[in-house]
């Protein structure tokens, strides 16, 4: 049985510099996916994504759907990023999640919950309004963009990644070796989640590739020896946050947000 997330750290790289993400027994190789996954840069972007997450929620959670019907503040911020990963036969949106880092400000979860002290003052990424479309492709989708995720969060140097998981939506992060939050595995309610009560889930982004590598984890292949050139967030990095979606909604356009190094090979 894979060791846990947790249980298998005491010999995992100190700083993101020092993880070299090198396949055991096979080279890198490009695989083409069905979809692309870009970053939203415009207001018509944006309301594909939004369309993704009403038809997502609406099924089991039709009250928070009508809500995501419209942009949220944090889809604005300067911190956050929407994915939109769409069809490449269609074009149609087929899937979206939003990271919201805390660089410049906490995120909710600092400023709701009093974390253990395990994530006090380390670099945390809020992931927040996953939602997929698409049938019998909605897995692969929503393994890709946890991909985009992942190695978004390796090239900010970002340590943690926390999502809020609805039973039993939950069990797809534990799949992916989230674990929790709070020890005793309590469940938090929050104001994006209109109260609903959720479990929190936390991911070690610096200690994930070896835990993977080690356990021989099914996701190991797909994460890091498989090219996805369709996963296309870093086309432009040195524009990436240089003119934001109609200036963010936060006045302005948004600074380079500093960190932005790539010490690990981004595929």
């Amino acid at each position: 049985m894979p060791k846990s997330l947790a249980t298998n750290t005491q010999n995992a790289p100190m700083s993101f510099s020092q993880i070299s993400i090198q396949p055991d027994n096979r080279r890198p190789r490009p695989i083409p996916l069905p979809f692309t996954i870009r970053l939203v840069r415009t207001d018509d972007q944006l309301t594909r994504a939004l369309n993704v997450r009403t038809i997502a929620y609406s099924g089991h959670l039709p009250s928070l759907a009508r809500v995501l019907g419209n942009a949220e503040s944090e889809d604005g911020d300067r911190d956050s990023i929407v994915l939109l990963a769409e069809s490449k036969e269609t074009l149609a949106p087929v899937g979206t999640l939003r990271i919201h880092t805390n660089i410049h400000s906490p995120t909710e979860f600092e400023r709701e919950l009093t974390l253990p002290q395990k994530f006090q003052g380390h670099s945390i990424a809020h992931v927040s309004r996953l939602g997929v479309v698409g049938g019998k492709s909605g897995a692969q989708v929503k393994l890709a963009l946890f991909k985009a995720l992942y190695r978004y969060c390796l090239a900010r140097q970002i340590e943690w990644i926390m999502v809020t998981g609805i039973p039993p939506r939950d069990r797809d992060y534990v799949n992916l070796q989230f674990e929790d939050v709070f020890a005793d595995g309590r469940m938090v309610t929050l104001p994006s989640s209109m109260g609903i009560a959720t479990r929190l889930l936390g991911f070690n982004v610096r200690t994930a590739e070896q835990c993977w590598r080690e356990t021989n984890h099914p996701l190991y292949d797909f994460m890091c020896n498989q090219i996805h050139e369709d996963i296309r967030i870093f086309d432009s990095v040195s524009g990436a946050w240089a003119n934001s979606r109609a200036t963010r909604r936060n006045g302005g356009p948004t600074r380079r947000a500093t960190g932005m190094t790539f010490d690990v090979p981004v595929i």
